[in-house]
């Protein structure tokens, strides 16, 4: 299930920011505090991917939106280590693309480190295209390749 980010959430959302990103992107972080303002932030959406266990309800993990300017700007998605490989990644990009198509959001920005191969070319399957690189823009001095994907709203 996917849902709207609750309160309760910012522990769990928490430790997936750092053992996702502590390692190479660790300036980019976000804080229990900046979890904790997005309820209240009109112009911010998460979303959590959330796997039920025997233990409970557990936060397996997020997708970020920055809204402005009549766009939709993907600021991060991270999965808990403990539940990649099990398509949370997958439902949470597509969760992000329908918000934007059933809110009339008619773009959708995202950047990616310059490495990152792979993901690289998922986008550019997804539909994605690249538009700008900024050198730099990471920590560790690699650039960031935006990318940007157009709806029919």
């Amino acid at each position: 299930m996917i849902r709207d980010m609750q309160p309760e959430d910012v522990d769990a959302l928490v430790a997936i920011e750092k053992a996702c990103f502590a390692a190479g992107y660790a300036d980019k972080m976000m804080s229990a505090e900046d979890f904790a303002e997005i309820p209240d932030d009109a112009d911010a959406a998460l979303f959590c991917a959330i796997e039920a266990t025997e233990s409970g309800i557990q936060v397996a993990g997020y997708a970020f939106l920055l809204l402005e300017d009549g766009a939709a700007n993907f600021d991060s998605l991270a999965v808990s280590p403990s539940h990649q490989g099990k398509g949370w990644g997958e439902k949470l990009f597509r969760h992000v693309e329908r918000y934007c198509q059933d809110n009339a959001i008619p773009r959708l920005n995202l950047e990616i480190k310059e490495t990152n191969y792979p993901l690289l070319k998922r986008y550019h399957g997804y539909g994605y295209k690249c538009f700008e690189v900024e050198p730099g823009f990471y920590a560790d001095g690699w650039g960031a390749i935006r990318m940007l994907k157009h709806f029919d709203v």
